[in-house]
């Protein structure tokens, strides 16, 4: 760097540490009038009152239209239990209902005629061979068939390969070979057309198998390798029925779902299945005491203390993001950042409570919402539970402490934002022990919303979006940070969850900014940069944003539906059992183009992806010739 240009770096430095004062001081001067007048707040939430009791139907008296035929191999040297559990949780998310075939087991495939569907999940095929004649005769009549792994099948590629786009001449073993990156080519998954992730490392390939395709088979997927690209999903139009094929391992993964999901609604002409239709952004330990002193980043970037950033720097831009994208900010009150888990749990002091009832007046006034985070950040676990040496935290004596505690950070809540919403419960490091839910559950009757992580690796905690079974509603989030964006294996995960469930579920920190791990060496103004990109890429798919009780009654909506298809002479027919107010609900359509639509409306999402507001338990949509 040349002097000259050091020099001028460092004058802008400084011209900060000026400027920043000046700009402060007319901030203090609103600070100052609005506390004389009184912070207030109204409550400006638009949705959604949860259902009441006698109308939530659980998920396990739901009973879906047996449409789908799924055959598993136990036998098989590749078979995976979680495969095929993580495949048939997203046809139960989906409303499909199936019948399981385990030709391991020498079972015998049913007729075909009472299915819709039939998904193959094995790779040795060689008990069902016999079976491929009739199969793919039922697919020419209008079935779907849809295989979840490689085939590898030789007579397959020798007989039927027409059938399946494929043009594999004269192969008597399918070659296998690594997939490194994996590049979205469509707009399958809403956002995903040129997306590209890494898929393995060179220290433990991934394999598919080297097809070349006809010309007739749509490719949704490729991947990159030492052979060059392959084609990992495609579909194929065979007679009047369907063919996709799944050249990938990603069925079994917690991360791919929405793949799963996307890879089924190509089965047939039209496929309609429930969402919940929400974009959450979490604040964690937001309102809490704000750091004081002084911090490297904030003082190389702005010259100022920490807390004077947070008030008058970070607090504004995250304001501003909000008006401009219409978000709803979900904060987690924190009162304290001691390590007690034995009482007295003193209330915070009187300047620490001013500042949490400055920030969380501001945010209740602008419709967002404040649920709890805990008296302070210790996780309730208790002595039998082991954080593995990756967490500094203490683990309550006992489940009367616990509560205390938890009841001093609610008076707390109750005192300076009386009649504010408090119904979230977002645990501390996204660590909750069973026995803390429990508790919960059972001392805590104001709370009615878990929100965690959606798969914690490092304690092997899941969480999916529904009204678990002891009637606590799950909202997981699935990424954090402000440019998590960036980072291609967390787009990956926001694609499916998209595909899925149409949810954005974000948390951040404040303190992110101040952790060089989570980013802080690039400075507040490259990470809020970060955020306002991927905002802009996500306003296009038109997300309804909502706080976390909002979205309470959204998920609670979308966990008690049943949806019934059917598909005749161009109207698909969908009848909603659980229906309350409203439902949404992604409608893929593959052959023609909505017409017209009665009981609710339509919005395209992406290439030949709707999405559906149902307004009614009743809905017709009457499909055109032609293509989108």
């Amino acid at each position: 760097m040349s002097r000259n240009k050091q020099k001028k770096r460092l004058s802008v430095k400084y011209m900060w540490v000026i400027a920043w004062p000046l700009a402060a001081f007319c901030v203090l001067g609103f600070l100052v009038a609005v506390e004389r007048a009184g912070v207030g707040y109204a409550d400006t939430s638009a949705y959604s009152d949860y259902l009441p009791p006698e109308a939530i139907v659980p998920r396990r008296e739901h009973k879906p239209d047996t449409r789908c035929l799924m055959i598993v191999n136990s036998s098989d040297v590749y078979y995976s239990g979680d495969t095929v559990d993580n495949i048939t949780f997203v046809l139960d998310q989906m409303n499909v209902g199936y019948n399981l075939i385990d030709i391991g087991k020498k079972e015998d495939l049913p007729p075909l005629d009472a299915y819709k569907t039939l998904l193959i999940a094995c790779e040795d095929m060689e008990e069902m061979e016999n079976s491929f004649q009739p199969i793919f005769e039922w697919v020419e009549g209008g079935g779907g068939l849809l295989f979840m792994q490689t085939p590898v099948d030789f007579t397959l590629f020798e007989i039927y390969q027409d059938k399946l786009g494929i043009n594999t001449v004269g192969l008597l073993t399918l070659p296998m070979v690594p997939q490194i990156t994996a590049k979205m080519e469509t707009d399958l998954m809403p956002g995903g057309r040129g997306v590209e992730i890494p898929w393995c490392d060179t220290a433990e390939y991934r394999y598919g198998g080297y097809f070349k395709l006809s010309e007739s088979s749509i490719v949704h997927m490729t991947s990159t390798g030492p052979e060059g690209a392959t084609p990992m999903l495609w579909e194929h139009k065979t007679g009047r029925g369907r063919v996709v094929v799944n050249n990938n391992d990603a069925m079994g993964e917690f991360w791919s779902r929405g793949l799963v999901a996307a890879a089924y609604s190509l089965t047939e002409q039209a496929v309609a299945y429930p969402v919940i239709n929400a974009s959450l952004f979490f604040i964690d330990d937001f309102p809490a005491p704000v750091p004081e002193g002084f911090n490297p980043y904030i003082m190389s970037d702005y010259g100022l203390t920490t807390d004077y950033f947070f008030v008058n720097v970070w607090f504004p831009d995250m304001l501003r993001m909000a008006e401009k994208y219409k978000l709803k900010y979900t904060g987690v009150l924190v009162e304290s950042y001691d390590d007690k888990i034995t009482p007295p749990f003193p209330p915070a002091p009187d300047n620490t409570i001013e500042r949490l009832k400055y920030f969380g007046a501001i945010f209740l006034n602008e419709g967002f919402e404040i649920g709890l985070h805990g008296y302070n950040h210790q996780s309730i676990v208790f002595q039998d539970f082991d954080y593995k040496g990756l967490l500094p935290y203490n683990k309550w004596e006992s489940e009367e402490h616990a509560v205390e505690a938890l009841r001093e950070a609610i008076r707390l809540h109750r005192k300076i934002f009386p009649g504010a919403e408090l119904s979230l419960y977002i645990p501390p490091s996204n660590v909750l022990s069973e026995r803390g839910r429990a508790l919960i559950k059972e001392r805590l009757p104001e709370i009615k919303i878990i929100s965690s992580l959606s798969y914690n690796t490092e304690f092997n905690f899941r969480s999916d979006f529904g009204t678990a079974e002891d009637g606590l509603i799950n909202i997981p989030r699935i990424v954090s940070g402000y440019d998590f964006f960036d980072d291609a294996v967390n787009k990956w995960a926001i694609l499916n969850e998209l595909n899925l469930h149409f949810v954005n579920s974000i948390f951040i920190h404040p303190d992110d900014v101040l952790d060089a791990e989570r980013g802080a060496e690039k400075g507040w103004a490259a990470l809020s940069k970060s955020f306002n990109e991927y905002l802009d890429w996500l306003s296009g798919f038109g997300l309804r944003n909502m706080t976390g009780h909002e979205a309470g009654g959204a998920v609670q909506r979308f966990d008690n539906l049943t949806v019934r298809a059917a598909l005749s002479e161009n109207v698909l027919t969908l009848d909603l059992d659980g229906f309350y107010d409203e439902a949404w609900l992604l409608v893929r359509v593959n052959e023609g183009v909505p017409q017209d639509v009665y009981g609710g409306r339509l919005t395209n999402v992406s290439e030949k992806l709707f999405l559906l507001k149902a307004e009614s338990a009743h809905i017709d949509i009457y499909l055109g010739p032609g293509s989108l």
